[in-house]
């Protein structure tokens, strides 16, 4: 008895342990190539769901309203992520090219200031340590100063392989938005070729996972938005305290660029916090400083817990997927991750692989 249940405890170890391999090995090697197209399929479905329910009510070409719909979500999706790309590298650029300038005219001066008036209160009580500081100030000035000079080519650098990345970039978005048609066009013909080839309890995996999908998907939506709406809040909040004109829309703008995957809100509140501070606006880049902590504080803490209450995990196993997926895959692999093991574990309810099982519950 205690044998069999050993060797049950074995092969489902083993079974478990094939299944990470399988999916980290496709997030590794596979995901990134397949992209284009996943996305592609991502938009298409949806898009072809609005066609259905218009068709139904108004009498258009099911396959032109279709594409015609794919391609007006490319140019919505296209103009926004223009606009904030623009935005913030003309910011970045912009700040990282005045930097120089910024701390020959401003922090220099200040700095002088400052460590002239520590020295005068440091002779008071040590003359010999003042002549000691006051020879080793220059090379600490100029250590500093090549670090600024050095930090702000960095930057500019970061700009120019951003830019040497767009072509690739504009190839994989070709390659999206051709298949993105492809599947608009002939969907339920591809579906139908791509079940063919397959056995019957195949077909019905792919069905249930399908069928799944969309249910995750649709969670996971629900759960980014209200962490966006979380994260809006918190930064309003701080930016109204700091007294930051416009609190709103910058709120808002960060809290966007915060629910992208790797991006974050230090895209935009850690240049701001240190260009601040750089003014001598020491309030001013404190508060912003605190604000971008607590905001990475309370999304690393909550994130987890949102997403895991509503689409069926535990906190950690969501918080563990997040992390292997990032490592693994990026901003991609943090979703794709948790989201192929909520479709196994589905399936696995469904009885359609290893039996019956009960789901992961959410915890809190």
């Amino acid at each position: 008895m205690e044998q069999a249940k050993y060797k049950s405890f074995l092969l489902k170890f083993a079974y478990w342990a094939a299944i990470v391999l399988i999916a980290a090995l496709f997030i590794k090697y596979l995901l990134g190539p397949l992209t284009p197209f996943l996305i592609a399929l991502a938009i298409a479905l949806p898009m072809q769901s609005l066609a259905r329910k218009i068709t139904q009510k108004m009498k258009i070409n099911k396959k032109f309203l279709t594409v015609l719909l794919v391609i007006l979500c490319y140019v919505l999706i296209a103009g926004l992520l223009v606009l904030a790309v623009i935005g913030v590298v003309s910011f970045v650029a912009d700040w990282a090219a005045k930097l120089p300038e910024m701390f020959t005219d401003t922090i220099q001066p200040w700095a002088t200031e400052v460590v002239n008036d520590a020295l005068n209160k440091l002779e008071r009580y040590n003359p010999e340590l003042r002549s000691s500081v006051e020879a080793a100030l220059p090379d600490v000035m100029s250590t500093f100063s090549s670090a600024v000079m050095n930090f702000s080519v960095t930057v500019l650098g970061w700009i120019s392989a951003i830019g040497a990345g767009l072509p690739n970039f504009f190839l994989a978005t070709v390659i999206c938005i051709i298949a993105s048609i492809f599947f608009a066009l002939d969907y339920d013909g591809i579906s139908k070729a791509v079940l063919g080839v397959l056995p019957e309890k195949a077909q019905t995996i792919v069905r249930t996972a399908k069928r799944a999908l969309g249910v995750i998907v649709g969670k996971y939506l629900k759960s980014y938005l209200l962490i966006l709406l979380m994260t809006f809040a918190q930064i309003t909040v701080g930016l109204l305290i700091i007294g930051v004109d416009n609190a709103l829309v910058i709120a808002l703008l960060i809290s966007v660029f915060d629910i992208l995957p790797i991006v974050g809100s230090g895209l935009v509140l850690a240049p701001w916090a240190a260009i601040k501070l750089l003014q001598g606006q020491l309030g001013v880049g404190i508060g912003l400083a605190v604000l971008w902590a607590v905001v990475i504080v309370v999304r690393q803490y909550a994130e987890p817990k949102i997403v895991g209450k509503q689409v069926g995990l535990h906190p950690l196993a969501t918080l563990l997927c997040l992390w292997v997926g990032l490592k693994l895959a990026g901003g991609i692999g943090m979703f794709a991750l948790p989201i192929g093991l909520l479709i196994i574990m589905e399936l696995k309810a469904e009885g359609l692989i290893m039996g019956k099982g009960n789901e992961i519950q959410g915890g809190t």
